[in-house]
């Protein structure tokens, strides 16, 4: 190899002398040229020096330019030829694989011909770095994009012949699927337009270490890739909210109203060449491709939800809505129906009248712009409770919790699921805060009664309760970030896995672990008019017993809840919670008790009092308000609460949030008349809640720059629905 290089060198040798012996022609022709011009002008002698220097310089120069020249041309031929023993045995089982000989620059030094010929190089000497070859993709992102395997090194950055050989016959046994999946390499564009798998192998050459970059031809699998993804069925259930309840209470025919939303459906599904079925009555399935998911995700699914809720029904234009579940995960057929179906389910408990698309990163949600309608039959009350009470009695013990700061809501139900504890004979704690100003009210008279004088513990203590068979209900609350024992709920999953949920708020995300029963309805007016429904459809099958548990104080509590979460029975009150306050009134819940819970103190109203600031915004039917707050903590999150409240009395204004500082926090509650959904404002900020009801915890984050946000927020919903009109 060397002497080939060598006998290349000497054969070019020779060059520099013809240069030389031409310059001296051509010098010495000008000599006799400027001698005969200049005549005796210019002393014969100077005028030799002069040109035997230059001559002399330039000679000298032309001489180290072919040295060097020729130098290099060895170099690089001896490189080559080094480069060919070694990669002709890697590459003896490969045909014409392109490769490149990068330094660990990122610079070229070598081509093979394959390469040569799709990049449209001259010679394999090619000037320029991976980038230029590659159309951007640098060698760092391809030595990222590579697995390294110890199984083709015998030691960093050292590649032996026979190593080599061996990745090369594995590589070109490998697919260019296999390549192309499991991101063992990088896809990079050529210049030749199609696209490659490129991989880098270490070498080490001359003790210098350098990269074998690879490229296998993976264009027409990235484009059946491309295709398989855009045709990839999605697969979704589709639910029409409230036409059966609305049908009952308005003179309207129910095949009317049906045929008007199968026709919407039905056009809808056409125009994205879906596959639609009704499989059962008011239910949906539907396949369609990710190309027209990914269309209707832009619109926000208005397509559907608009012309579906602009079907409007009886003398109140009570609109009809529909909620949808898809999924387009990365699984199975039939795990991706579950796991529509399972969308489903999230958009139904959000309130309806939206869609919930399901992606391998996470869920996303589409609509929810109308008052969620109290939907939830009979029927579905009593199989709830009756599952519940049996999985009470196959307990261990029963705990039971709320969400921190409790309210009478939050108390009552907690209070009236213990009822169906003590119906199972279950040992059964309720955890709370006992220092609490809200539950030190509500419970002043049933502490006094022998069995819930022991009954109310506090998380610490509830840790110490937990058993393998041990059952925990979580009442008025989906989030864990907000439960009154968190530590407690965390170990109850590790130990025994069984947790049921009941609440009445929008469920703002997804769990890690599977409730046992996960009873959230948005159209309840509270926790507490759930959990009576259910007492009240386990008395029918065991009379004596529920009304023994049922007493006086007990449904006093109880109402009381109903009447914090309503306003008195004057906002979100639907023949649900009136049935709820009928049967609590019959099991002796005492009004006038109930409203003594809500008087308040002197503390309570100089809380009030620090709401200094207001203003109303989006034509006057926006209200915000805050306070620095008085350091009082929970009084002053109540007193957000009642300020939100009483400046939503305000004549015009539809929506008010009140704003105060607690402990470095700054906590929004948000309210609403049902006509504008404070939970999707609230949202924006990180918050969640219900249609009318809504709250938000700002960390790290100044009063004053807080109302900016909220406004902000309020201002760009706004917006969105505005610009959402205008396009229709």
């Amino acid at each position: 190899m060397q002497k080939n290089a060598e006998h290349s060198y000497r054969s070019d040798s020779g060059t520099p002398l013809i240069v030389c012996i031409v310059l001296g022609v051509l010098f010495f022709g000008s000599y006799i040229a400027v001698e005969h011009l200049a005549g005796s002008s210019m002393p014969p002698i100077a005028t030799a020096l002069a040109f035997l220097g230059v001559y002399l310089v330039l000679a000298l120069l032309t001489y180290l330019f072919f040295r060097l020249k020729a130098r290099k041309q060895r170099d690089e031929q001896i490189l080559l030829e080094a480069l060919n023993t070694k990669m002709h045995n890697m590459f003896k089982y490969v045909v014409d694989l392109p490769y490149a000989i990068v330094d660990e620059q990122g610079r070229a030094r070598a081509l093979n011909r394959s390469l040569q010929d799709l990049i449209g190089a001259p010679d394999p000497f090619f000037r320029g770095t991976v980038s230029d070859i590659c159309n951007g993709t640098t060698l760092q992102e391809i030595l990222d994009a590579t697995t390294k395997r110890e199984d083709t090194r015998t030691e960093v950055g050292k590649l032996t012949s026979e190593a080599m050989s061996a990745a090369a016959e594995e590589e070109a046994d490998r697919p260019p699927e296999a390549l192309a999946a499991d991101g063992d390499g990088c896809i990079v564009q050529l210049r030749d337009g199609n696209r490659y798998v490129a991989r880098a192998y270490p070498l080490n050459l001359n003790g210098r270490i350098n990269q074998l970059v690879t490229f296998t031809d993976v264009t027409e699998l990235c484009n059946l890739k491309e295709k398989t993804e855009r045709d990839m069925p999605a697969v979704a259930y589709i639910d029409i909210d409230n036409l059966e309840e609305l049908t009952q209470y308005t003179r309207v025919n129910y095949r009317d109203a049906s045929r008007q939303v199968d026709d919407i459906l039905l056009q809808w599904a056409a125009s994205m060449d879906g596959f639609l079925r009704e499989y059962e009555r008011d239910r949906y399935f539907l396949l369609f491709s990710q190309e027209k998911l990914r269309q209707c995700e832009e619109d926000k699914f208005s397509a559907l939800l608009d012309r579906v809720r602009g079907i409007r029904l009886g003398e109140y234009s009570i609109p009809v809505t529909v909620s949808v579940g898809v999924s387009l995960a990365d699984c199975s057929m039939a795990e991706r129906a579950k796991d529509a179906a399972s969308a489903l389910d999230m958009a139904l408990q959000r309130g309806g009248d939206q869609v919930a698309v399901r992606r391998k990163d996470g869920i996303r949600y589409y609509g929810g712009q109308t008052r969620p309608f109290q939907r939830r039959p009979k029927v579905q009350s009593r199989v709830v409770a009756n599952y519940l009470l049996s999985k009470i009695s196959e307990s261990d013990n029963l705990l039971i919790m709320g969400h921190r700061n409790p309210d009478f809501d939050s108390i009552g139900s907690c209070i009236g699921v213990a009822q169906l504890g003590l119906l199972a004979g279950v040992p059964t704690k309720i955890i709370a805060d006992l220092s609490n100003a809200n539950f030190r009210i509500a419970t002043e008279r049933l502490v006094a009664s022998p069995v819930y004088r022991d009954m109310f513990i506090s998380g610490h203590k509830g840790l110490d309760l937990i058993r393998p068979r041990t059952l925990l209900i979580l009442s008025d609350v989906n989030n864990f970030e907000i439960i009154e024992a968190p530590d407690v709920a965390a170990s109850v999953r590790q130990v025994s896995g069984r947790i049921a949920i009941i609440d009445h708020h929008r469920q703002t995300g997804e769990y890690d672990f599977e409730p046992i029963i996960n009873h959230i309805d948005p159209g309840a007016s509270s926790a507490s008019e759930l959990v009576t429904e259910m007492l009240e459809q386990i008395e029918s099958g065991n009379d004596s017993e529920t009304n023994k548990m049922l007493s006086d104080e007990v449904a006093s509590v109880i109402l009381s809840g109903i009447m914090l979460d309503t306003g008195g029975f004057t906002r979100n009150t639907g023949s649900r919670t009136l049935d709820a306050a009928r049967y609590l009134y019959g099991k002796g819940a005492n009004a006038e008790y109930v409203h003594t819970f809500f008087n308040e103190d002197y503390a309570d109203y100089v809380c009030e009092r620090s709401f200094s600031g207001c203003t109303l915004l989006h034509g006057n039917t926006v209200g915000l308000t805050w306070s620095h707050g008085t350091g009082r903590g929970a009084d002053d999150r109540v007193a957000a609460a009642k300020e939100a409240d009483r400046l939503l009395n305000v004549k015009g204004v539809h929506a008010s949030f009140a704003l105060v500082v607690i402990d470095n926090l700054v906590h929004i509650s948000g309210r609403s008349d049902g006509t504008v959904n404070v939970q999707l404002i609230l949202e924006r900020l990180g918050g969640g809640g219900r249609f009318d009801s809504a709250g938000a915890a700002l960390k790290g984050i100044a009063l004053e720059a807080a109302v900016d946000a909220l406004r902000n927020a309020v201002n760009a919903f706004f917006t969105e629905l505005e610009n959402k009109h205008h396009a229709e």
